[in-house]
């Protein structure tokens, strides 16, 4: 089959360029924005829970529906031309704070205008990154955009210290800054993505990759579920067991497990297809999140957060694999998967408004109940897909032996 410059995949250069300006401007802005609001507009913990619950519903509901997006305007408009006016608008949002820094409501405007803005450019980012790759193509593919982001997102955290020393509302022209690079960087991707060719998409998706998807999509905002609580809960751990509460690489150890952890999946190809992947997923994710919240040193809560971190690494992956994989790397499949990172972002907030509603005086055992709950909510949706797969090999090798 001969293939036309407009239907060859997007240069992965250009999309991993998006992909790490995009990622250090959302990694300032998700973190930036409740800084700014606790410090400079005086919110107390329960109206940053509220924020972040309405920032992530707006994220959830905005990924969900990019697709839809791109069909409606496919007339009048390009994906290309979508997802750099969702950078432009990402970049008005992250300005807007500064433009009026006395007004809370342009605050509220520009953190869910972010937030929209944010949902709408990955998944676009993430068809230019699948689209026209297949098998072992997109795993590296991937992998690359895997190792992008992470230390991108990393380096904001440790810039955002340093330009807040001068300004607290400068870490959000730091976001800006990024976001309008990224605006430049989509110039170089093509008009669209490249061409999905059905028959070879089918052919590199084997029987048991729609079972392992549907069992994902319960890991995936499970795992931004924990991740969500453990992290404000993670200062008042470390003060519990004489750690250090301001920073220093204890608390960044479950990102670099989970940075190594993508790179070990990005760099092998034993993991695929295979429900032992999804087993280990989940309970290094119930066991990290258990020795955190239980351990009695320091020590032990760091081997928590490692072990926390491979579980996020691993759901990570083969949650993006999977749904580019069977969603044949349509805006849809990245939406849906980013949907549900924003469905973990969304409840995790408010299990910790539900603590503090029921039981106002000790809201953190409550939350720590209302987590767990929700863990084996979503341990028990990703089993039944695998029983299922399981019941239909056995019913198919049964109706093939001889009578």
């Amino acid at each position: 089959m001969n293939r036309g410059a407009d239907d060859r995949p997007a240069p992965l250069a250009a999309v991993l360029a998006v992909t790490f300006a995009g990622s250090l401007s959302g990694g300032v802005f998700w973190a930036a924005i409740f800084f700014l609001t606790a410090n400079h507009y005086g919110f107390p913990p329960e109206r940053n829970l509220v924020l972040a619950t309405v920032m992530g519903a707006v994220y959830a509901i905005g990924a969900a529906t990019a697709g839809r997006l791109v069909r409606k305007l496919a007339s009048s408009s390009s994906p290309r031309a979508l997802l750099m006016a969702a950078l432009a608008s990402w970049t008005i949002a992250a300005l807007a704070p500064l433009l009026a820094p006395h007004t809370e409501v342009v605050m509220w405007a520009g953190a869910l205008l972010g937030a929209a803005a944010s949902a709408v450019t990955w998944p676009i980012v993430e068809s230019y990154l699948g689209a026209g790759r297949h098998g072992a193509n997109m795993r590296a593919a991937i992998g690359w955009f895997n190792v992008t982001w992470t230390p991108a997102t990393a380096l904001a955290l440790l810039l955002m210290p340093v330009v807040g020393h001068f300004s607290p509302l400068g870490t959000l022209s730091l976001s800006a800054a990024a976001s309008a690079v990224a605006l430049a960087a989509a110039f170089a991707l093509p008009i669209r993505p490249g061409a999905h060719e059905a028959d070879v998409a089918d052919a590199a998706v084997s029987r048991e990759y729609r079972p392992l998807l549907r069992s994902v999509s319960w890991l995936l905002p499970t795992s931004y579920v924990l991740c969500s609580v453990m992290a404000p809960l993670l200062p008042h751990r470390l003060a519990e067991v004489g750690g250090s509460t301001t920073g220093g690489l204890v608390p960044a150890l479950w990102m670099i497990a989970r940075f190594f952890t993508l790179i070990v999946m990005w760099r092998t190809g034993f993991w695929h297809g295979r429900w032992g992947t999804l087993v280990l997923a989940a309970c290094t994710l119930a066991a990290g999140l258990a020795t955190i919240l239980l351990a009695p040193t320091v020590t032990v809560v760091a081997a928590g957060l490692v072990i926390f971190g491979v579980g996020m690494g691993l759901t990570y992956y083969a949650a993006l694999y999977y749904a580019l994989a069977v969603g044949r790397a349509e805006v849809d499949a990245g939406g849906t998967f980013e949907a549900l990172i924003g469905v973990g972002y969304f409840v995790g907030p408010l299990l910790g408004i539900a603590a503090v509603a029921v039981v106002p005086a000790h809201p953190g055992p409550a939350t720590v109940t209302l987590v767990w709950l929700a863990a084996a909510t979503g341990s028990a949706g990703a089993i039944r897909p695998y029983l299922a797969a399981r019941r239909a090999r056995i019913s198919a090798a049964t109706s093939r032996k001889p009578s």
